[in-house]
């Protein structure tokens, strides 16, 4: 009958085991890649909204750039008739009727047409056919233009807000990969077989998480 005193006992399980690194190691990525999951949606709806608030914008500022040019082009029409009804009633000898269409100018035109009168002889016969005219073009030419500047920078923060929301919708795709892999792990026979997805699902969400640090982040409105 074998000494009981000289039975050793058995040692006991190591907490820090492989087994125990490996869960601990599972958990962490399971919780960092959900944590930048949920991060990557937010940031994509922010700028998804972004891009449809400047896509709206522009499609207003082009929409009105649109008719300001249509008016303008009326102005500098009408304009240029007024301005030659003028030089035909001077070249008809008709000042009264030139003095009715000068004090009818339109009110934007009349000062162009002052200083160029001021820069002309006395008499307007005289003139040589290649002097310069006075600018016909109306005050809507400059609003048109400014319209289309800000449509311009609207379509340019669309475009941006677009490839930042793809960039996120990218990094949420590699994430949800990482989930997957992580969660298929524990249910998989072997050692090894268990710790390559893990592996894997962890460079996965680092890389992830380096592209998200370098990609430009909304923050909430209340911070």
């Amino acid at each position: 009958m074998p000494d009981a005193a000289s039975e050793e006992p058995a040692p006991a399980a190591d907490p820090q085991g492989p087994g125990r690194r490996f869960e601990l190691a599972t958990a962490i990525t399971l919780a960092v890649a959900g944590l930048l999951s949920a991060w990557a949606t937010y940031q994509a709806g922010l700028w998804d909204k972004r891009e449809a608030q400047a896509r709206a914008t522009a499609n207003a500022d082009l929409t009105e750039s649109s008719q300001l040019m249509l008016r303008a082009g009326q102005e500098e029409a009408m304009n240029t008739a007024m301005f030659l009804q003028w030089l035909n009633a001077l070249a008809d000898d008709q000042p009264l009727r030139a003095d009715v269409l000068r004090h009818h100018f339109p009110r934007a035109f009349a000062p162009e047409f002052e200083r160029w009168r001021k820069a002309q002889p006395a008499d307007i016969r005289t003139v040589p056919a290649e002097a310069v005219l006075p600018d016909f073009t109306g005050p809507s030419l400059a609003d048109a233009r400014a319209a289309r500047r800000r449509a311009d920078r609207a379509t340019a923060d669309a475009d941006l807000s677009g490839q930042v929301g793809d960039s996120y919708d990218v990094a949420n795709v590699v994430l949800a990969t990482a989930l997957f892999l992580a969660g298929i792990a524990t249910v998989l026979p072997g050692r090894i077989a268990r710790r390559l997805p893990v592996a894997l699902a962890a460079l996965l969400t680092i890389a992830a998480l380096v592209a998200m640090l370098v990609t430009p982040a909304q923050l909430p409105g209340w911070l």
